[in-house]
């Protein structure tokens, strides 16, 4: 499984090197906790390449202020993750999640 993401706000936030935050999004936990260990790539527009991305490494709900209860994605980036495009079906909003199995 992985997902793709539009974010067009850059809402990230350099924890280390190499390990960065993205958040905030709309999905429930039990599918963010599927999620971990998955590649997340982040594209400007639905056919778009990717321009950033990696693999999730642990995700955190947001706990106060106008993001109250939505996911922030933590990872690790990865170069293999960049210029990956995806085909226009199974979007939802901002966000398609893909799975392989």
């Amino acid at each position: 499984m992985n997902i793709h993401l539009i974010e067009s706000m850059s809402n990230f936030v350099k924890m280390s090197d190499n390990v960065w935050e993205s958040g905030w999004w709309n999905l429930n936990e039990s599918r963010a906790k599927k999620l971990v260990g998955s590649e997340i790539y982040f594209h400007k527009k639905q056919q778009d390449p990717s321009f950033f991305g990696g693999i999730i490494t642990g995700y955190r709900i947001e706990e106060h202020g106008q993001y109250q209860g939505m996911i922030v994605f933590e990872l690790q980036y990865s170069e293999t993750c960049r210029n990956i495009k995806t085909d226009k079906h199974d979007w939802s909003r901002k966000m398609k999640v893909v799975d392989h199995a």
